[in-house]
């Protein structure tokens, strides 16, 4: 089920299938490259849009069990309320491995040039849970024009991923500067593309590959509490 959430600004369409949103515009103006397939090598692949990476960003090293991104990419999620500009969705995990009895929220909203995403985790098992959450969003971007505040990037690094500690993170894509900014619990960004598509990732993180590096802690969530990830994307010019 897609739902589209609008202001004087900013429209965004949202997507139950995955809590992703497929796509953002300002005006006419692309801001998220469209969610489309794309073929890698032989496998046909998401690409686009955004969408929450919980409760691991990355690969998962430490139970095996967890897809990359984790899992909440790949369920339907439910919407609990919403009005022109907003949204709040709800997924409910039962039987998820180590993720039983954790419940995951999701809101959007649209305020002038703004989107805010929020992803809130509670714990509602008797147990410690571990988690490193993010969101993913894909920029529409030339990849030639696509320049990071603050920051000198070898491009050809993008594919590895680039990593940067910042709560905050400015670049310019397609005439448009854009700050990602971290409202709550983002410590990390990462920059990656693939250049099959004019799109790159611009991912506030909770210590980003902290399921697959050792040297990177995860958050321990314990029993009866909540975590919170929020972010602002603003489109300043």
């Amino acid at each position: 089920m897609k739902k589209t959430i609008s202001n004087s600004s900013l429209v965004a369409e949202v997507n139950t299938n995955g809590g992703y949103i497929d796509s953002l515009k300002l005006g006419d103006k692309l801001i998220f490259f469209p969610k489309v397939m794309v073929k890698i090598g032989d496998e046909l692949k998401v690409r686009g849009g955004m969408h929450v990476c919980a409760p691991n960003f990355s690969a998962d090293k430490i139970f095996n069990k967890l897809p990359s991104h984790g899992f909440c990419r790949d369920r339907d999620w439910k919407i609990e309320d919403s009005n022109d500009s907003a949204i709040r969705l709800s997924l409910s995990i039962e039987g998820e491995g180590d993720y039983e009895d954790v419940l995951f929220k999701l809101s959007y909203e649209l305020v002038e040039k703004s989107l805010f995403a929020t992803v809130k985790i509670e714990n509602n098992s008797s147990s410690d849970k571990i988690i490193a959450p993010a969101f993913h969003p894909y920029f529409y971007a030339n990849h030639d024009d696509f320049v990071i505040d603050d920051i000198q990037i070898n491009k050809d690094d993008l594919p590895n991923s680039i990593y940067s500690k910042s709560n905050s993170q400015g670049f310019r894509a397609n005439g448009n500067h854009i700050m990602v900014k971290g409202i709550t619990n983002v410590n990390e960004f990462v920059f990656w593309t693939d250049f099959k598509g004019d799109y790159i990732c611009v991912e506030p993180t909770y210590n980003s590959i902290a399921f697959s590096d050792k040297n990177k802690q995860t958050y321990k969530l314990g029993p009866g509490n909540e975590f919170e990830l929020k972010i602002e994307i603003k489109i300043l010019d």
